[in-house]
């Protein structure tokens, strides 16, 4: 799966394979393995990259992820290639109800809204653990949450609904 990040004015484009446990991360002409192993809670994570170890602190809010890494902090916003995809095809679109996704296969961890809450654009709606990974699913747009399709340990495939929303005069 391709994601696309961005640290200030520069953005890049990096692509994710799993080989056995480790996953092979490509960005541009490069390449890195690198295994991950979680600690504690899920906000701390171990890494050996090519071969070299790093502790890795990472917390999210909405489409952005705060990395700590080497005593430094830098706030990082990341899309992958489906939510890229469908900014564009959304502001192009009217509006009317409109259904959030699953961008991979899961399982729900969190679902952050009810129906009636109000949401803005890239609000966190629903955690899916994907790949040994938290991926925070947020809202294509503004609106109101009309059907929850998900709850809390429910396993779900790439496609299948987990959020339904209207426009707020809907």
């Amino acid at each position: 799966m391709k994601y696309y990040t961005r640290i200030g004015d520069t953005e890049r484009e990096y692509s994710f394979v799993r080989e056995g446990d480790d996953l092979i991360i490509s960005c541009g002409d490069k390449s890195y393995r690198c295994e991950r192993s979680q600690i504690g809670d899920g906000a701390v994570f171990s890494l050996i990259v090519d071969g070299r170890s790093f502790d890795c602190l990472v917390e999210f809010d909405n489409d952005r992820a705060i990395v700590q890494v080497v005593g430094e902090r830098v706030e990082v916003q990341v899309e992958d290639a489906r939510e890229r995809a469908a900014k564009a095809v959304s502001s192009a679109k009217s509006g009317g109800k409109r259904t959030v996704a699953a961008a991979m296969p899961g399982v729900v961890v969190s679902v952050d809204v009810a129906v009636g809450d109000v949401v803005e654009d890239r609000q966190t709606l629903v955690v899916l653990d994907a790949m040994k990974m938290q991926n925070p699913i947020g809202a294509e747009g503004s609106g109101v949450v009309a059907k929850v399709h998900v709850s809390e340990g429910d396993t779900v495939g790439n496609g299948d609904p987990l959020v339904d929303l209207v426009d707020e005069e809907d």
